[in-house]
């Protein structure tokens, strides 16, 4: 639903004929905004009302406390860190400019002419952050549009309507008129570098991109060049081949239908323009084998090692990650890893990645939510999603991305070999025993499913787990009161060097309930470092059948 207000300024201001479409808004606790990076998509008015926080709005650094507002604008990157002990609360309101295309692209539909919009910017004397007078006024309003659209009412539409112009009227100031005209030739090219990194695939020539920004081709292009360096067509194309490189890592793709996908109809003229882009043909690109990998998730760096691969740069926690110690000193670029990857750890990461100039970068979903278009820019960049995939999907997706099918079917070969081994000894040493694995995680307490060590444990070597989580959940939250029915027969416990999880495992421990569990009085719990329980990936789990014969009084290793 688009919501209109009326023009903020009279004419000659650059926000006439601007249109506020809001979007929704959002509550701020010690849960919300805690991605290392996120890139604004929209307007964002925050407005602190307790807590303490540290946030970077683009390249400016601000201590975010009660009183505090700040006017967020589309494309904005913003870094957040909160003060644990008081997480920063809030109000996030999400909003769109809107603006009108000139007359002539004025989509018509018969006799009738149907206003077509573009996304404008809501620019402010104000800056990023706003004056502390408007507080007040900023929170009563913010809140009652929270209010609004958490209670259905007839009227709701044009109640948010009016919210909405009363609060943009309190936080819109004039901006100098000198600043009006270069602003807005920096919008309008970031609009168009975003249609580009989005639309490569459609039809873009310098026509329409000069429409969407605005102005006429030629001095559209020029204003491009002097940002950029290069041209508009030559920066469309750069985008098409980039993610061409990317395309062609995947297998089961052929050229004609990659060529399709970024944009070209013929596939040997894809073929001609990616070699003078590239310097070799797509086919040669693929058969290339690629020594210089980053590993940006941390189960990745286990595939590579599984199949003897590694890295160029790898994510290393090196007091932590002690079962991949013998490869340390073998890993050129060691990227940061931390129980908190806060905005510093991934700034460090990407400044040592581009110093690094890897052929490939692998990532999951979560690193690429925040970070994707800038490894992009680094070199090509492939996706496996974590939580989509077994470990075992994961490592053919490797192996298949790599060229190394071959050794990954053999890995897993002589892995299952050696879990048929494993289950024999393990059926004489617990019987129908059940297991749990239990982490205490800064200061959480938590109980494991069939992720991680239950991969192994549960689904390769058929130890019954203490308590079935819901399907693809890696783990959930437990009350202590919840432990005698959850922890099974035996138990298998982490406990984090970190002062909560210390503290909470020293109280824990001294509990009378603890002292009853069936476990603890039988002398069966299992106290384990981290790793490599909680890594999902070959090299880890091919350790953690060892382990468990090593707990349980078996044999310490198997040679399958």
């Amino acid at each position: 639903m688009t919501l209109q207000v009326f023009p903020l300024i009279s004419n000659g201001d650059h926000t006439r004929d601007l249109y506020a479409r809001f979007k929704t808004s959002e509550v701020l606790d010690q849960a919300s905004f805690l991605a290392p990076f996120v890139l604004a998509d929209s307007h964002l008015l925050l407005i602190c009302t307790g807590g303490e926080a540290d946030i970077r709005i683009g390249h400016r650094l601000n201590h975010a406390t009660l009183g505090k507002m700040y006017l967020i604008l589309p494309g904005t990157a913003i870094e957040y860190t909160t003060d644990e002990v008081h997480p920063l609360q809030g109000i996030a309101i999400y909003f769109d400019m809107l603006k009108p295309l000139s007359d002539i692209n004025k989509a018509t539909s018969g006799s009738t002419v149907m206003e077509v919009y573009q996304k404008g910017l809501l620019r402010s004397a104000y800056a990023d952050e706003l004056p502390h007078e408007l507080f007040q006024e900023c929170t009563r309003i913010a809140s009652q549009l929270h209010e609004c659209i958490s209670v259905p009412q007839e009227n709701r539409p044009f109640r948010i309507q009016t919210l909405m112009h009363e609060l943009l009227t309190h936080v819109y100031a004039p901006p100098k008129e000198s600043a009006i005209g270069d602003s807005e030739h920096t919008s309008a090219l970031d609009q168009t570098l975003e249609l580009i990194e989005l639309g490569y695939a459609e039809h873009l020539s310098r026509e329409v991109l000069a429409g969407v920004a605005g102005m006429s081709v030629w001095h559209y292009s020029r204003v491009f060049k002097n940002s950029t360096g290069i041209s508009p067509m030559e920066y469309v194309n750069s985008i098409r081949m980039d993610r061409a490189k990317e395309m062609l890592l995947v297998p089961g793709q052929t050229i004609k239908h990659i060529a399709s996908q970024v944009g070209f109809q013929d596939e040997f003229y894809f073929s001609r323009k990616f070699k003078k882009y590239v310097g070799v043909s797509p086919s040669t690109y693929q058969r290339q084998k690629r020594s210089k990998i980053a590993a940006l998730s941390f189960g990745t760096t286990g595939h590579l090692l599984a199949l003897q691969i590694i890295p160029h740069a790898a994510l290393i926690d090196n007091r932590r990650d002690q079962h991949r110690n013998l490869f340390f000193s073998n890993i050129p670029y060691h990227l940061g890893r931390s129980k908190r990857m806060n905005p510093r750890i991934w700034q460090t990461n990407v400044e040592l990645l581009m110093q690094a100039s890897p052929d490939l970068i692998l990532c999951n979903e979560y690193e690429a939510n925040t970070l994707k278009r800038t490894l992009q820019r680094i070199a090509p960049t492939i996706v496996i999603p974590w939580k989509g995939l077994s470990w075992r999907e994961h490592f053919i997706q490797v192996a298949s991305i790599v060229g190394q099918q071959q050794d990954a079917q053999q890995w897993l070969e002589q892995y299952d070999d050696k879990v048929i081994q494993a289950k024999e000894q393990l059926t004489h040493l617990i019987g129908k025993d059940t297991v749990s694995i239990i982490h205490i995680m800064m200061g959480h307490l938590l109980i494991y499913g069939r992720r991680n060590g239950g991969a192994v444990l549960y689904n390769d070597l058929g130890v019954a787990p203490s308590h079935d989580l819901l399907p693809g959940q890696v783990y959930r939250a437990l009350d202590e009161q919840e432990l005698p029915q959850m922890v099974g027969d035996r138990m298998l416990l982490i406990v984090d060097q970190d002062s909560e999880s210390q503290q909470r495992w020293h109280k824990l421990q001294h509990t009378q309930q603890w002292q009853d569990l069936m476990p603890v009085q039988n002398q069966h719990v299992y106290l384990l470092d981290e790793m490599p329980w909680l890594d999902y990936s070959p090299y880890a789990h091919d350790q953690i059948i060892d382990e468990t014969l090593k707990l349980f009084g078996g044999t310490q290793h198997i040679n399958p």
